[in-house]
């Protein structure tokens, strides 16, 4: 009878786990990357996660986000609906990297996440100059409800983010990894309303 309980008392850490099956178990192919820092002010951006697994026997599962993007380039905390730390990611001059976390090792590379991070939020410029000179591709189209981003290696999709800037729908980003096999749609929370918005 206390293993039927035992799922909800150790509820991060299962939540730790489905997120380690997400990334798989070899590491996926990396993109170049634009120089760590961000243009004009520095600026904070609120976002509820709700990830959802291809396979469906997979949960789906919700997480915080404060990202702060800046001159000195990426800073993220991740945190349960609770407001429970999990971990934080800074990408800056010295790399991709986590500084604070729950665990002994988080569930995906940290230069991983911060690219997954950068392909939704930078302006398709900054992609096609960083992945100028190799396979990868952006691909940016507007539509009457907003924009469809396609990211590539050579011809393969590797990713899709459609971000809803429609005025009879809350703007939202979705995330579609084709790679590892989940969809994130990523909503503002608190009293960030920029979703869609590209700093």
């Amino acid at each position: 009878m206390t293993a039927l309980f035992l799922p909800r008392r150790l509820w991060p850490a299962a939540l730790l786990l489905m997120l380690t099956l997400l990334a798989g178990c070899s590491a996926p192919a990396m993109a170049p990357q634009a120089a760590p820092g961000w243009q004009g002010e520095a600026q904070t951006l609120k976002r509820k996660l709700t990830i959802t697994p291809f396979d469906e026997t997979r949960p789906e599962q919700t997480l915080l986000a404060v990202i702060r993007l800046s001159g000195d380039g990426l800073r993220v905390v991740i945190a349960t609906p609770t407001g429970q730390r999990l971990f934080t990611l800074v990408r800056d001059d010295q790399g991709a990297r986590y500084t604070q976390s729950i665990m002994d090792k988080p569930p995906f590379p940290a230069q991983w996440f911060a690219q997954r991070l950068e392909w939704s939020l930078r302006p398709e410029s900054a992609l096609r100059e960083a992945f100028q000179g190799s396979a990868w591709q952006v691909q940016d189209q507007r539509f009457e409800h907003g924009r469809v981003r396609k990211i590539l290696d050579g011809d393969t999709l590797v990713a899709r983010i459609d971000t809803i800037d429609h005025h009879l729908e809350q703007a939202h980003d979705v995330l579609t990894d084709f790679q590892i096999g989940y969809r994130m749609v990523i909503t503002p929370f608190g009293n960030d309303n920029s979703a869609g918005e590209t700093p």
